[in-house]
């Protein structure tokens, strides 16, 4: 599903209410700006599982990321 948006503050601010997690809002972000530079659109285009960011890193997670 894609979710269309007039500008990146309301784009930003459904974000936040979407999200669980803070991985979740960067990723989403991310995807925004992404779509915004090659489209000029903002948009999303959603599954049915929002996205998250993996740390793949053996050494513990950083205290910031928790």
């Amino acid at each position: 599903m894609k979710k269309y948006f007039q500008t990146r503050l309301e784009a930003i601010d459904w974000i936040a209410g979407y999200v669980e997690n803070e991985g979740q809002f960067e990723v989403l972000r991310e995807q925004l700006e992404f779509n915004f530079i090659y489209t000029q659109t903002f948009f999303l285009d959603l599954d049915d599982q929002p996205a998250e960011v993996a740390w793949l890193d053996k050494r513990p997670t950083p205290g910031y990321l928790h």
